[in-house]
């Protein structure tokens, strides 16, 4: 029976740090954290002993969003914002942080830069809704009013994205997606900060980022009430029919049936290195990833195939140009003069049938040999 079907005069007596001293959940933490893991679980009962409320949670949800967090390598001191263990209804939710998620792009080894902020009033001085192109000036402020906050990453191949919202956007959002929005004890209502600065950045990442397993399994469980220590069984209770983060995580899915898609509908006999050449190529000069060619790509395959098949043709005609054998030189003339003087009678240049004759004449240096 799991812990969360215990009735709950038994499960009172199974807190946090009960089950985080049992030998399956330590070495859980410990398969994960190594030397790292009793820190982290200290951490964790210090996290429940701070919050009236998490002690009132289900302690198996409070020890399987830590678990999520170990698997993350993120710390979850609320002071810090990588990672949350937040309670709701009874159960810990596993909450990532606006840092969390800078955290763990920049371990991608994928971006070269990642950031969100606030938005004062009279800084944004420009924006092109259809390239996503955006100015900012600072020195423009006109007043302390934040209007809005946007998040920006630029990856190493030189692809740039930014995400803007309103205030009044990240409101909206909270709204529909968070049932604990006007919770006075939500993070919604004690720290609007935090979670407008992550809105954006999540949103931004999960539709145009290069996502790390890691990275997916952030976007996946964030919000959700995860309900065993491999975090396979999760719900998202604060709004199970209608949850923003499940429609991040679907556009995630997607994504990897795009290039699962792609991947699948690459020809039999096709020269892999070419390939990744013409990928690499592609990528380049759009600036933007392998990844996302490969899911335009799947978007129609027959027109992407045509064009890679014209790419096919020229490169092997090039490489058979470069394998044809050099045209033989043919001999001079009987009566073409030498270019240099001859060896041994510098003050004289001789004609190449002279030369010809001449016992010394291969390897002589008057005709280059």
């Amino acid at each position: 029976m799991g812990q969360s079907n215990l009735p709950a005069e038994q499960r009172k007596h199974n807190d946090v740090s009960v089950l985080l001293n049992q030998e399956s959940i330590k070495k859980r933490f410990e398969q994960v954290l190594g030397k790292k893991a009793a820190g982290f679980m200290s951490s964790v009962i210090s996290a429940v002993n701070a919050n009236p409320e998490l002690k009132k949670a289900d302690p198996i949800t409070v020890v399987s969003a830590a678990a999520v967090a170990a698997s993350l390598d993120l710390p979850i001191n609320p002071s810090l914002g990588f990672a949350h263990i937040v309670p709701y209804a009874g159960r810990a939710v596993f909450q990532m942080g606006w840092r969390g998620f800078v955290q763990l792009g920049m371990r991608s080894g994928q971006y070269k830069t990642i950031n969100t902020c606030a938005v004062y009033e009279g800084e944004l001085v420009d924006s092109n809704r259809f390239t996503g192109e955006m100015y900012f000036d600072e020195k423009q402020r006109t007043s302390d009013k934040i209007i809005g906050y946007v998040s920006y990453f630029k990856l190493m191949n030189g692809y740039e994205k930014y995400l803007y919202m309103t205030v009044e956007q990240i409101q909206s959002h909270g709204k529909q997606y968070s049932k604990s929005y006007s919770n006075p004890k939500g993070k919604w209502q004690t720290d609007f900060e935090s979670m407008a600065l992550k809105t954006p950045l999540k949103l931004l990442l999960s539709r145009w980022g290069i996502l790390s397993i890691e990275m997916q399994t952030a976007v996946q469980l964030d919000q959700a009430t995860v309900k065993n220590i491999d975090g396979s069984a999760y719900t998202y209770d604060d709004n199970p029919e209608n949850n923003g983060d499940v429609i991040d995580t679907e556009a995630v899915e997607d994504t990897a049936a795009l290039i699962k898609a792609f991947d699948d509908s690459i020809p039999k006999g096709i020269d892999g290195m070419m390939l990744g050449e013409f990928l690499t190529r592609t990528a380049e000069s759009n600036k933007t990833t392998v990844e996302l060619v490969k899911i335009e790509g799947a978007k129609d395959t027959a027109a992407f195939w045509k064009i890679y098949s014209a790419y096919e043709k020229q490169q092997k005609a090039i490489q058979a140009k470069k394998e044809e054998p050099a045209a033989a030189v043919p001999d001079p003339e009987p009566a073409e003069m030498a270019p240099g003087p001859c060896p041994d009678n510098p003050e004289t240049t001789y004609t190449w049938a002279f030369c010809n004759a001449c016992e010394k004449f291969v390897g002589c240096p008057a005709w280059g040999k």
